[in-house]
């Protein structure tokens, strides 16, 4: 039994201390979620639990839907670009899309995904 103010305290600061770590994360886990940027792309993940998969994609983040004005590599890693999109040319040179296909493929490839520093 709890004696005294201190004690008290003490013993709410505890049980405020393990709700407030109890908090949900958001995982990935049936939604897509940020991972981590190169540069200006983002890449999302999903991880699906009822098909057992994995899903990562990458895009440039504006203020439109993923597939309406996003410019983004499509399921194959090829460069999908609406037509009505500027971009400058340091977005989308080769040695960056290279990484970036790199990244897509170890995050697909297991449910840990450590980058490199990039």
């Amino acid at each position: 039994m709890i004696k005294n103010t201190s004690e008290s305290l003490k013993f709410f600061l505890l049980l405020a201390f393990v709700f407030s770590t109890c908090v949900s994360a958001r995982a990935g886990l049936n939604n897509f979620t940020d991972l981590i940027f190169l540069d200006e792309w983002l890449i999302e993940r999903k991880i699906d639990l009822e098909k057992n998969e994995i899903k990562c994609r990458a895009s440039i983040p504006s203020k439109a839907t993923w597939f309406g004005a996003r410019v983004r590599l499509g399921s194959e890693n090829e460069l999908i670009k609406p037509i009505w999109i500027t971009l400058k040319k340091d977005q989308f040179i080769e040695p960056k899309l290279t990484k970036l296909k790199k990244l897509l493929d170890e995050c697909r490839s297991g449910f840990i995904f450590l980058p490199d520093n990039q």
